[in-house]
């Protein structure tokens, strides 16, 4: 009897030995404490990481951590992501790293409404080190984009990559972020939403050129409706719409236009070519794409900035009220 609670006892000590080495015991450490990001791709497998783990040196041994891994059910709660793993922790320890979001490394960057493709590349490329001409060549692949449900008229991804502010565990490629963003605009914008576009008789195409339009003309968002109603008032009438930043798109500018540039011939001049442009000058959020679907019912035809400092607009419905409200907004800006 003495013997068998003699090798119980023993047998106990060796269990808790291997358990102990299994879950609790501390991995080599180093001098240097700098933390190495371990990335778990997608459908990455316990071996897999513990190659990884390997590789760096965070774990003396594959089959304790294996054996740790599979008793804690760490496979079916591995998430995609770039994971911060320091030297000498416990298996458990970096277990509990790679199964959570506090050691999850967060790529994170917000592309504001209005901006065209070419910002977002940039912003991309500063804040998830994506190549910005690698992204813009995605954004204007247009059998790609037409896979996504961009429709068929569009010839680049501009006016369907939806502002937003857009968070990762894992570094996306452009095709990716393209992805992701065309997603974002039909989560938002559905077809439930954007069949009322018929009442109005624009495509989603046009629907989405009108928007941008607003977009980017107006600096208040109270004045969008009215905005919207004076270029849906204008395409009724047959009138150019006369949009600045439609010229601005065209000729790839950043500063304000000049008359010289209204005569330069391009298909986004809407001071030569009346009706709509051939598509979005930038991604417009969803106000300003409810106000194209809901444009404000009014007479006005034209608009002008008040030049205050406010960023509001003075409306009119006539030439002759046009041209005292543009001496109002120069006397505004002298003053």
């Amino acid at each position: 009897m003495m013997k068998l609670i003699k090798y119980a006892m023993i047998a106990a000590v060796f269990l808790a030995a291997i358990m102990y080495a299994v879950f609790f015991l501390k991995n080599p450490s180093k001098d240097n404490p700098k933390e190495i990001y371990i990335i778990v791709p997608k459908g990455a497998s316990i071996t897999s990481v513990s190659d990884s783990l390997t590789k760096y040196d965070l774990i003396r041994s594959k089959l304790t951590f294996k054996l740790a891994s599979r008793i804690l059910g760490t496979g079916s709660r591995l998430q995609p992501g770039s994971y911060r793993i320091t030297y000498g922790l416990s298996n458990t320890e970096i277990i509990s790293r790679l199964v959570g979001s506090e050691f999850a490394i967060l790529f994170e960057a917000t592309f504001p409404e209005g901006s065209h493709i070419r910002r977002i590349a940039s912003i991309a490329k500063e804040k998830l080190g994506l190549d910005s001409a690698i992204f813009i060549k995605v954004a204007s692949d247009s059998a790609f984009i037409h896979s996504l449900g961009v429709p068929r008229e569009a010839k680049t991804a501009e006016g369907y990559l939806y502002p937003d502010t857009y968070r990762f565990y894992l570094m996306m490629t452009p095709q990716e972020l393209v992805r992701r963003m065309i997603a974002r605009w039909k989560e938002v914008i559905p077809d439930s939403l954007l069949q009322k576009r018929k009442q109005i008789g624009l495509s989603v195409h046009q629907l989405m050129t009108l928007a941008s339009i607003v977009e980017a003309e107006a600096r208040l968002p109270i004045e969008r409706d009215t905005i919207a109603g004076v270029y849906w008032n204008r395409l009724k009438m047959g009138m150019k719409l006369d949009a600045d930043p439609t010229v601005q798109y065209g000729l790839g500018l950043s500063r304000p236009i000049t008359h010289n540039d209204l005569l330069k011939e391009n298909p986004y001049n809407t001071y030569q070519n009346t009706g709509l442009p051939p598509g979005p000058i930038c991604n417009p959020g969803k106000p300003a794409i409810l106000a194209a679907l809901n444009p404000a019912k009014h007479d006005k035809i034209y608009f002008v900035a008040r030049g205050d400092g406010s960023g509001g607009s003075y409306f009119s419905h006539s030439a002759a009220e046009q041209g005292k409200m543009i001496k109002k907004s120069n006397t505004n800006e002298r003053e």
